[in-house]
């Protein structure tokens, strides 16, 4: 049976630097990693995290995969209160968390060798193959952005919370109402999509194809661009739906620069109240995402599938709209 001696031999390394690089420590260079990690994944070399698991086969440990593929990071306000509340619940539950990086062996091959009991992919390129060999293994998997086969998903009922932003803006006046739509490899930019249309059919509204403009990201540049050609239409909108908080930052730059007034000409609403929504002028009406919610469920759904317990495949979380400044009654 291959040790943590042979490696640490045909490494020319230390055990303990073995075990730090398993372990993810700090101290090992991204040199001697990438090393081991090859010795490791040659080797077929799969680590017991604790005596415990080789009694019980748990580890009692869950990794926590990352793809960057939206351009908006972990630091973005939802994601991040997301994962915080899944880490709480799982820790709560008697679980450690490690966050998995694929780039040396990949993602199913370091959950392997990490022994993790379950995984939580927070955002998911269905185009990596790493990721799809990761959903595809027998390793229980969650996740709160990305569909795939019974791989359970948890996230905001964006269909439900689109068709109520248009009728939201509709209770205000408004019947030429525009939606600047999040790039459609996304779930969530397909299904607010999918809502503002079926929110504009529900209010006997026509719908305009000239009114949905598609940005590329999730961020204010997109928004920025996607609001100038709405501006730059014959019949401007009175209101407009963001398919996110950021973008609608760059909208309002953009209707400030064409000497407009958010709210008095161009009613605005966003979607996820991160921090700063409050904050902008005016104040940004959106909708709030219960991001805690969404990770408790998260959490509570990845245990059951590690007992071997029935899950439900597609858990939607009700948004709420919060209504600021930056709209108001059609004049």
């Amino acid at each position: 049976m291959i040790d943590m001696k042979q490696v640490a031999k045909l490494a020319g390394v230390s055990v303990a630097t073995v075990s730090k690089t398993l372990n993810n420590y700090r101290e090992v260079s991204d040199e001697t990693k990438i090393k081991i990690m090859k010795i490791v994944d040659e080797l077929g070399y799969i680590q017991n995290s604790s005596a415990r698991s080789l009694s019980t086969k748990r580890s009692n440990l869950i990794g926590i995969v990352y793809s960057e593929h939206l351009g908006i990071g972990l630091e973005h306000y939802y994601f991040s209160g997301v994962l915080e509340a899944f880490k709480k619940e799982v820790e709560n539950a008697g679980y450690d968390v490690v966050f998995i990086n694929g780039r040396d062996i990949g993602y199913l091959k370091k959950c392997r060798v990490r022994g993790v009991d379950g995984v939580f992919v927070v955002t998911a390129d269905t185009s990596d193959k790493g990721l799809v060999d990761l959903f595809n293994a027998d390793i229980p998997c969650v996740t709160t952005d990305t569909p795939w086969n019974k791989v359970p998903l948890v996230y905001s009922d964006n269909v439900q919370s689109s068709i109520n932003a248009v009728k939201y803006l509709h209770s205000l006046g408004h019947t030429r109402i525009a939606h600047i739509a999040g790039p459609q490899a996304s779930i969530a930019g397909r299904e607010r999509l999918d809502g503002y249309r079926q929110g504009m059919m529900e209010e006997n509204l026509s719908y305009d194809p000239d009114m949905v403009v598609y940005a590329n990201e999730y961020n204010s540049i997109s928004g920025y661009g996607a609001m100038n050609i709405l501006l730059s239409n014959e019949n401007p909108p009175t209101a407009v739906y963001i398919m996110c908080d950021l973008s609608a930052v760059g909208a309002i730059q953009a209707i400030r620069e064409a000497g407009l007034k958010v709210g008095r000409d161009i009613s605005i609403m966003g979607f996820d109240d991160i921090q700063i929504a409050a904050n902008l002028i005016p104040p940004l009406t959106t909708i709030r995402q219960d991001r805690v919610a969404i990770g408790h469920a998260l959490a509570a759904t990845l245990i059951k599938l590690m007992n071997k317990e029935e899950v439900q495949l597609v858990s939607k979380i009700p948004c709420t709209i919060i209504e600021r400044e930056s709209t108001k009654v059609k004049k």
